[in-house]
């Protein structure tokens, strides 16, 4: 590709996506706030950047890998004290990608404000955690004009094995919040399944290996513990019902916007309220 691209946040997700870019031989031009984050992309070939506002003023397509709504329109818009965001720079037809799991709304209006610059978005959801983000082997759900999502193949190719395409922008946010509602009231129920397990006298490990061999086989009974590692990793002391609320919630606000009942999602939100 002879496309410069640009790449903010390399947490969980975004670290591996990026890595596989840099391996790729991607001009690849990095941000985030932790410098050894930075250093590591470095050393596969990437050059880092001091800023959202240089990323949008060197690159043609920026890849944005942030953890909500909040921090996405920070990085495009900037925190309004200064023109620090993305679309200060930006020039006319540079392509803006969302891969963070964020309200279609969130997409429809960062959309809006950067067509005034007349600079693309498209939101491109993944799906895999990080296991699959090291190995390149993500799922990504894609919302956008045909022409901008097809400049922006090759990148996903890198990163993924398979790329939905599913019409107007916003949609691959409804599929990955779709998705994660799926997949988080799972998690939590085997969380609590396991405990009471435990609580009985069944071993964690033997209520796994149990229930992977009946009808209580799932992606979430071999995805919790990963999960827990995980939360344990960032010092969490709190349920996967608790960290994984901001998603679910996610899909509650869009369910009520389409008139449309979710009362297990409803329960799970006001659960990770207490």
């Amino acid at each position: 590709m002879d496309k410069t691209i640009g790449f903010v946040g390399l947490g969980n997700m975004g670290k591996g996506m990026a890595m596989n870019l840099a391996r790729a031989g991607v001009d690849l031009r990095v941000y985030d706030l932790q410098p050894k984050l930075l250093r590591e992309l470095e050393a596969l070939g990437a050059k880092a950047v001091g800023s959202n506002r240089e990323l949008g003023a060197t690159c043609d397509i920026v890849e944005i890998v942030v953890v909500n709504d909040r921090q996405v329109e920070q990085v495009v818009l900037g925190d309004g004290k200064a023109d620090d965001g993305i679309l200060a720079s930006a020039r006319p037809g540079t392509i803006l990608v969302i891969h963070s799991t964020v309200h279609p709304d969130t997409c429809r209006r960062l959309a809006a404000a950067a067509a005034a610059k007349k600079v693309g978005v498209i939101d491109a959801a993944v799906s895999g955690a990080e296991a699959r983000s090291l190995d390149g082997t993500l799922t990504l759900m894609v919302g956008g004009p045909d022409a901008l999502v097809e400049a922006c193949r090759p990148l996903f190719e890198i990163v993924g094995d398979r790329v939905f395409h599913l019409g107007e922008l916003g949609r691959g946010q409804v599929a990955k919040l779709c998705n994660n509602l799926m997949s988080i009231v799972n998690l939590a129920t085997v969380e609590e399944a396991l405990a009471l397990a435990e609580r009985a006298g069944i071993p964690e490990q033997l209520m796994i290996e149990i229930a992977s061999v009946s009808t209580g086989e799932s992606w979430a009974l071999h995805g919790f513990g990963p999960m827990r590692d995980l939360m344990g990793a960032r010092g969490a002391n709190r349920t996967i019902a608790v960290i994984a609320r901001k998603d679910v919630a996610l899909a509650v606000e869009l369910a009520r916007s389409l008139d449309t009942p979710v009362p297990i999602a409803e329960f799970v939100v006001e659960l990770g309220k207490r």
